[in-house]
């Protein structure tokens, strides 16, 4: 059995869609379906059903989910018990705090397992630091700019909310509403201006720092939120909609000073980037 076949199946298991795994692993979505198809003939049995937000794990799927993990990170041992340790390469990266952190997991993991020699420092976004994985709109004029992935703002609702029986939510419908605050969106002039434009008066009834806090506080149902759609896909306790009259979208990637020859740290992390997109245009 290809180790690979495990690899992308528990992925898949992890990410609860074909493309969400596909970002994961930086894989095209065609490869990851072929891939998966050739291990349920080869096992005899179906590990997922197939649905338009995804996919479903089966009972034959969940067996094989635990003896997969296990089979992994034992091979992932035994690689390493032999291997000579090798020179580390430092990449100091500063992150721009309201960004989806599952994205930015992905996005991490796959730099290690491309480069797992590289030595991350993480910092925030006001620190010094090789580059920025930031929103392009945060882009300073002496930056390059990389982008890694787009995604367009929703509402995020509790589950039961009023507002999820519309197919979509009007600007108007916030007048009034318990409203959660993103302090550090990025969009945040730009969604006041357009509340004040159309006179709607939204009550706010929290400000979060983190996309996390934010999530956690609309699943409780403390109030609504704007969120990158990249940040609230696959929540089991929250629904989104559109918001027309609003239509808000960024991209979020690595800003750096093109001004000196990057390090390899920062070669990989941009070699990654790219390879993203490359995959992402091809599924």
């Amino acid at each position: 059995m290809d180790t690979r076949a495990l690899r992308y199946f528990v992925a898949i298991h992890e990410a609860g869609s074909i493309s969400a795994a596909s970002r994961r692993l930086f894989v095209a979505q065609p490869a990851l379906s072929s891939m998966l198809a050739q291990l349920e003939d080869q096992l005899g049995t179906i590990l997922f059903v197939r649905h338009r937000k995804g996919v479903t794990v089966t009972e034959d799927g969940q067996k094989l989910y635990a003896h997969a993990r296990r089979i992994l990170g034992e091979l992932g041992a035994l690689e390493n018990l032999f291997q000579t340790p090798a020179e580390t390469a430092p990449l100091h990266l500063a992150l721009m705090p309201a960004l989806s952190a599952a994205r930015v997991g992905e996005f991490l993991k796959q730099l290690l397992v491309n480069q797992p020699q590289l030595k991350l420092r993480l910092a925030e976004l006001g620190e010094e630091a090789e580059a920025r994985l930031v929103a392009e709109r945060l882009r300073r004029t002496d930056e390059n700019f990389v982008p890694l992935w787009e995604e367009r703002y929703v509402l995020a609702l509790p589950h039961g909310h009023a507002l999820t029986l519309k197919p979509a939510i009007r600007l108007q419908d916030l007048h009034g509403l318990p409203l959660i605050e993103r302090c550090q969106c990025e969009l945040h002039d730009e969604v006041a201006s357009a509340l004040a434009r159309y006179r709607v008066e939204p009550e706010i009834v929290a400000r979060a720092q983190h996309e996390e806090w934010a999530l956690a506080l609309v699943a409780a149902g403390v109030g609504v939120a704007l969120l990158p759609e990249g940040s609230v896909q696959h929540h089991p306790d929250i629904t989104t909609r559109p918001l027309e009259g609003l239509r808000l979208s960024r991209r979020v990637g690595l800003a750096y000073d093109p001004g000196t020859p990057p390090s390899f740290g920062l070669q990989a992390a941009l070699d990654t980037c790219r390879n993203h997109a490359k995959m992402q245009a091809a599924g």
